[in-house]
């Protein structure tokens, strides 16, 4: 709610620039990042109005990163683009909900080999993200990032595979246009024919028949009752994806503890950030005043950050919060990870 509060304030102050389909052509957005198949498939048929966007503080590294926005006609939507190098890694965890780990968000691959992955924030708000790894040009990397608003309509992410459907498309071909743009080389993903899933709505399932990013779960299934721990909600576990996360849910059906791994710019990005739920020091640590919060590492190859495991109990405050003992904590982050780093070729993780 309070994102949706100051991302109306933002758009409802903000200044508009161009009229984008009336009287000529398309105009591309974002230094020609945003074209009109993009814009399309973020926001429909009608007029698109261009909307100021961004930070013009941000410091700006090889012309980095650039941000715009726009908006429906009829105000019933509102899109904000953004594109950024390695440094903007902070910002897009922000935006896909891996900033506070506390917090029971989950999200799914974008799927057809990209890089990416799709995050329902509320009902009507939805990010697209993308990490291209480049294989030349002045970037290491490109972190793109499309967020989504529906504003007084009937119209939800959560509800509308459509919907999902082409905002996971207008990542794709905004993906696109930013590796001609910055001469990335990135390894480009295929046509996105189907919706990319939002598991956070969905039933949990049995932990003894747990699958996608949540199937390392089972081994622990018998262990994991002592403390409640019966259920878990997962996504399609895929290698291309940048970030992935497993929910585990008690009896009760309350999520208490939230299992997550980044890789790329994005790990690295949590380390460096002094995120919400903690520092990240060393390869592996954990919590040991307060538990609920552990962390391990593994190396990865081809010249990769080295990946992120976490496991967050979540919850509002201690006294609302699940702890396990230190053992089974590790024994979760192990079992998750070793899964998680066998997926993308890495190295068995080094464990607190």
């Amino acid at each position: 709610m309070a994102s949706f509060i100051v991302f109306c304030c933002v758009i409802a102050g903000a200044v508009l620039v161009a009229r984008q389909t009336k009287g000529g052509g398309f105009k591309a957005l974002c230094k020609g990042v945003v074209r009109e198949e993009t814009a399309r498939a973020a926001i429909g048929d009608g007029e698109i109005k261009s909307v100021r966007a961004g930070n013009d503080d941000f410091p700006q590294t090889g012309g980095l990163p650039v941000e715009c926005g726009a908006r429906a006609e009829d105000r019933s939507r509102y899109v904000t683009f953004s594109v950024g190098s390695s440094e903007f890694a902070p910002q897009v965890l922000e935006q896909t909900l891996h900033d506070n780990l506390f917090t029971g968000d989950i999200s799914s691959p974008l799927g057809a080999k990209w890089p990416g992955t799709l995050t329902v924030e509320s009902p009507g708000t939805a990010h697209a993200t993308v990490v291209l790894k480049c294989s030349s040009g002045r970037q290491d990397y490109l972190l793109l990032n499309i967020k989504s608003l529906f504003s007084d309509t009937d119209t939800y992410f959560s509800e509308s595979k459509g919907e999902r459907l082409r905002l996971a498309q207008a990542a794709a071909s905004m993906s696109k246009e930013a590796d001609k743009r910055w001469g990335c080389g990135a390894q480009i993903g295929k046509k996105i024919r189907r919706a990319p899933a939002d598991p956070i709505r969905s039933h949990p399932e049995p932990l003894s028949e747990a699958k996608g990013t949540c199937r390392s779960m089972r081994q622990l299934a018998s262990a994991a009752k002592k403390w409640g721990i019966t259920q878990a909600i997962g996504s399609e576990s895929v290698e291309e994806a940048p970030s992935q996360d497993c929910l585990l849910v008690n009896d009760k059906g309350k999520k208490v503890y939230r299992l997550s791994t980044l890789s790329g710019p994005l790990a690295q990005g949590y380390r460096s950030s002094g995120s919400v739920l903690g520092e990240v020091q060393g390869k592996a640590g954990r919590d040991k005043k307060d538990g609920g919060w552990a962390w391990a590492s593994a190396e990865c190859p081809g010249g990769e950050q080295a990946a992120l495991f976490t496991a967050a109990s979540m919850g509002l405050g201690e006294g609302d919060r699940l702890k396990v003992s230190a053992d089974f904590e590790r024994d979760m982050l192990k079992a998750f990870g070793s899964d998680m780093a066998a997926l993308h070729g890495c190295e068995k993780p080094t464990l607190p």
